[in-house]
């Protein structure tokens, strides 16, 4: 059996800084890009003490996110006190920040949670507990944000064009488009062409086969916490369920309320609702790209999809507002909370084993995104 993979404190800053370089490398692009003679204008009229409340909002989220935790580990019988809660959400955050499609965040706080004492198990139940009632919270916005896209003058404008029969052919279309690509993707054909593609030196430079087995693993583990997830939560308390629920809808929208407010501070008010929906699909599709951060791609696909919401010459500061707060703040105060753990890690979790000079952090299924490239087999 293959022993496995870990992940040590310096690998995880070492990535860290590679999702922070290019989030940063985005993000003055898209500045440059967008910036135009009346984005100075804008900014004239922007209210910086709202820097303040955005701050203020995302250490609020932070706190709740820890309390998650913490009500999560005392419905299982487990007696974590609140700091080694928050120690153990905002290290996870930390490493679904900096590690390539988050797989840090996963493996960080199953380690802390055991050397608090919780098991395997149970840690597994609590990280697909969360899963669930973190889809809940998002499939309960989008009745609100369908209404909202269908109000908007904008998409009411476009869709008024097309005629009836042509939007029924355009939905057909795309139907039977997902069929043929899913029937294409399992084929056998495909992981032929996949095998022949592995096979050139150019692909092999950039590790693509590695890649494509990290996201494979990723979009499977997913699905596999969310079954077990549903399966768990029967059997929680109601209470402690509902209330960290509750929790749970406060945090995220602490966290997603920060772009509603940097569009009113700019004068450029819209629904929340459709901000925060559009914010998490962001949020999800950044774990698909096999990179730190999203490897800049965020940024870019938020500057394409927010200009046709608001002006282009402010879409670059929103941009980089945005994901400083939501991103380098999360890499800032998630690293300092981790390492802060790991040196003090005996005095924050007592009844842990002696800590190591170097924290090792095992993953047990995911591949490793740095092994040398592998072509064909199972893993394709």
């Amino acid at each position: 059996m293959k022993p496995p993979q870990r992940l040590t404190q310096k690998a995880i800053l070492r990535y860290a800084l590679q999702g922070a370089l290019f989030a940063v490398a985005a993000s003055t692009g898209v500045v440059i890009f967008y910036s135009a003679p009346e984005t100075l204008e804008h900014l004239d009229d922007f209210n910086w003490w709202i820097n303040g409340l955005l701050f203020g909002l995302i250490v609020s989220a932070w706190l709740l996110n820890g309390s998650r935790v913490y009500l999560l580990s005392r419905s299982l019988g487990y007696t974590l006190t609140y700091r080694q809660s928050l120690s153990v959400s905002l290290s996870s955050e930390f490493g679904i920040a900096a590690t390539p499609a988050g797989m840090g965040g996963a493996a960080i706080r199953l380690s802390l949670l055991k050397r608090a004492g919780i098991s395997w198990a149970h840690g597994t139940t609590m990280l697909a507990v969360d899963v669930v009632l973190d889809s809940i919270f998002f499939l309960l916005l989008v009745p609100f944000a369908a209404y909202s896209i269908l109000n908007n003058p904008k998409i009411r404008q476009t869709v008024s064009k097309i005629p009836p029969g042509g939007t029924l052919g355009l939905l057909l279309s795309l139907a039977v488009a997902g069929i043929l690509l899913g029937w294409a993707v399992r084929s056998r054909w495909f992981r032929r062409w996949i095998h022949t593609q592995c096979l050139r030196p150019g692909w092999r430079d950039y590790r693509l086969p590695a890649r494509f087995r990290l996201l494979r693993w990723k979009v499977a583990h997913g699905w596999h916490q969310m079954k077990e997830g549903f399966r768990h939560l029967l059997g929680l308390k109601r209470g402690a369920v509902l209330l960290t629920f509750a929790v749970a809808s406060l945090q995220w929208t602490c966290r997603y309320s920060v772009l509603p407010i940097l569009f009113y501070a700019l004068s450029f008010p819209t629904d929340p609702v459709l901000l925060f929906l559009l914010q998490g699909f962001l949020f999800t599709a950044s774990l698909f790209f096999v990179l730190p951060g999203g490897g800049g791609g965020v940024e870019v696909a938020t500057a394409i999809i927010l200009r046709q919401i608001i002006k282009p010459s402010v879409v670059g500061v929103v941009v980089l507002l945005w994901r400083f707060f939501t991103y380098h703040l999360y890499l800032i105060g998630g690293g300092c909370m981790f390492f802060w753990t790991c040196a003090r890690l005996p005095h924050v979790f007592p009844a842990s084993p002696t800590a190591k000079e170097e924290v090792e952090i095992a993953f047990d299924d995911a591949p490793n995104p740095d092994s040398p490239p592998v072509c064909g087999g199972p893993g394709i």
